[in-house]
């Protein structure tokens, strides 16, 4: 069944255009850029919704748990259940997907077809219950709630053998053995139990109180007062769908860098957005690299602080931090892979050129063929050898564009100045270069001076870059400000010189012999001035 799309969900926010889009994707380029198509919307969408004041979370809920289960349906078709199972994690734990009962339905017979049913019997009761850190359950709808425990039910029945066991019995058991506070009242219950069926009941939840389920993401947490913003520790989790988006480069960037490079060989992405040392910023601000409205957003990023008085900047910080650590091991591992060839260059050279002097010194009467043909193997060998460094160059250039791809992927996710998601255009890349620069610099004196002091200079910069900023407004041109007015003014006044410029004679025209050319020594030169033949 097609998912319907409400009359109040926007049209972009449509799940079955993404859903067609992904399929004639998959006809026509296989899993991994269907894959992509579904990774790409559920970013764009999530961030919408969680980072956004434009779109509300209850219009567009269903929307999104659409695609998390068509794109967990790709996996699970193309039988790559272990990219099925990620899926269902990043579903359960995304902020608007995890609220859905749906979601939690499905991963639980996926689990249960997988031959898995204790996880599908913890996934129940977190859903149901919530983890051990007592947040409460993750579905608060009480439909899908209901939904749920039938299911549940369902499940314990078939694994237990017993037919017998009732609602109202899995709710007692899962109450007594784990403690929790579960709202019963707003759910259908079943008939009294028969005897023996609480045994059967607190025997299942013995065994779901055996291995309680691991503490659950902090996307999960709803309410203000137990919302904790990301920090270094939960950026693995936070990220993971931005981690599957970024992993591989989509056909078109590719076809971008193909078109920038024309007939010429790949190259690195120049400049890189880390370099290997902290740039040495005259002004902390960076107003004087990136101007004085960029370098307002950064101060205003890097010294906002959440509702408990944590700093976002240092978690801002920490992931450039991160994107620094990736060129830095990239570059690593580029340099070990040139050494390599070159070791291995040398070998072969040192092997071929004994391998032609044994051959020679056989050679008695034919020394001059056998001259001639090693020398012919030596141009070959060497002709391989430009070979192999170019395809190495190649490759490590296309290594760094999907570097520079995932680091535009994630710090246009953090909603940075001048990232706007993957981009191959030099001004572009230079502008986001000079951005990372800022940020390079300020991670590294954080570390050196102090989180408080690296936010007290901060606030400091940001305060006098505001007086800047006013004043500059204050002073504009009054063209600007009143332009109407302005013209008006200058429509009155008249201008000090209103004749007309005297009428000059011409001079006599030129002798026609004035304009020929000495044959002798005409030569053409060319840019560098030699001359040319």
């Amino acid at each position: 069944m097609e998912p319907v799309l409400s009359s109040s969900v926007p049209p972009q926010y449509n799940s079955q255009s993404i859903i067609n889009t992904a399929e004639e994707t998959l006809q026509t380029s296989g899993v991994n850029a269907a894959q992509t198509v579904y990774k790409s919307a559920l970013l764009d969408w999530v961030d919408d919704v969680t980072m956004g004041d434009t779109i509300e979370k209850e219009t567009v809920k269903g929307e999104i748990a659409n695609l998390w289960l068509a794109y967990a349906d790709l996996n699970r078709r193309s039988n790559l259940f272990k990219s099925a199972t990620e899926v269902y994690e990043q579903a359960i734990n995304c902020p608007v997907g995890s609220e859905v009962g749906k979601i939690w339905m499905e991963y639980a017979h996926f689990l249960e077809e997988r031959g898995r049913p204790r996880t599908a019997q913890k996934l129940y009761l977190r859903a149901l219950v919530g983890g051990v850190d007592g947040d409460g359950p993750s579905v608060k709808d009480v439909a899908d709630q209901n939904l749920l425990w039938n299911e549940f039910l369902r499940m314990m029945q078939s694994l237990r053998k017993n037919p017998d066991l009732t609602l109202e019995d899995l709710k007692s058991a899962v109450e007594n053995e784990r403690g929790a506070q579960v709202d019963i009242s707003n759910t259908a219950t079943i008939s009294t139990q028969p005897e023996g069926a609480a045994n059967a009941a607190d025997s299942s939840a013995d065994n779901a109180a055996e291995q309680r389920p691991a503490k659950r993401s902090r996307w999960d947490k709803k309410t203000p007062e137990q919302i904790e913003t990301l920090s270094a520790g939960s950026i693995d989790t936070a990220a993971s769908v931005l981690f599957a988006t970024s992993k591989n480069m989509p056909p078109e960037v590719e076809t971008l860098w193909h078109a920038r490079d024309g007939g010429s060989m790949p190259s690195k992405p120049e400049p890189a957005l880390f370099s290997a040392s902290p740039p040495k910023l005259g002004d902390p601000s960076g107003k004087d690299l990136v101007g004085i409205e960029t370098a307002l957003r950064l101060l205003e990023i890097m010294t906002s602080k959440t509702h408990d008085g944590k700093s976002l900047g240092s978690v801002l910080l920490e992931l450039c931090h991160a994107c620094w650590m990736m060129t830095a091991l990239k570059e690593e591992e580029a340099v070990k892979a040139k050494e390599a060839l070159e070791k291995k260059i040398a070998n072969d050279t040192e092997a071929l050129e004994s391998n032609l002097a044994a051959r020679a010194s056989v050679a008695g009467g034919a020394m001059a063929a056998v001259q001639h043909a090693n020398e012919q193997e030596r141009n070959q060998f060497a002709m391989q050898c430009a070979v192999q460094r170019e395809q190495l160059l190649a490759f490590s250039a296309w290594e760094f564009r999907k570097l520079l791809y995932m680091q535009q992927i994630i710090l246009s996710s953090a909603k940075l100045p001048c990232f706007d998601g993957p981009s191959v255009d030099s001004s572009s890349i230079t502008a986001q270069a000079k951005v990372c620069s800022i940020l390079h610099s300020a991670f590294y004196l954080r570390a050196r001076v102090g989180e408080d002091n690296h936010v007290k200079m901060l606030t400091k910069q940001l305060e006098s870059l505001q007086k800047i900023a006013s004043a500059a407004i204050k002073a504009k041109p009054m063209q600007q400000l009143y332009p109407s007015q302005l013209q008006m003014q200058l429509q009155q006044q008249q201008l000090p010189y209103q004749q007309p410029p005297p009428n000059f004679p011409l001079p006599p025209p030129m002798p026609p012999q004035m304009f020929q050319q000495p044959q002798q020594s005409q030569q053409m030169t060319g840019h560098y001035g030699q001359q040319m033949h």
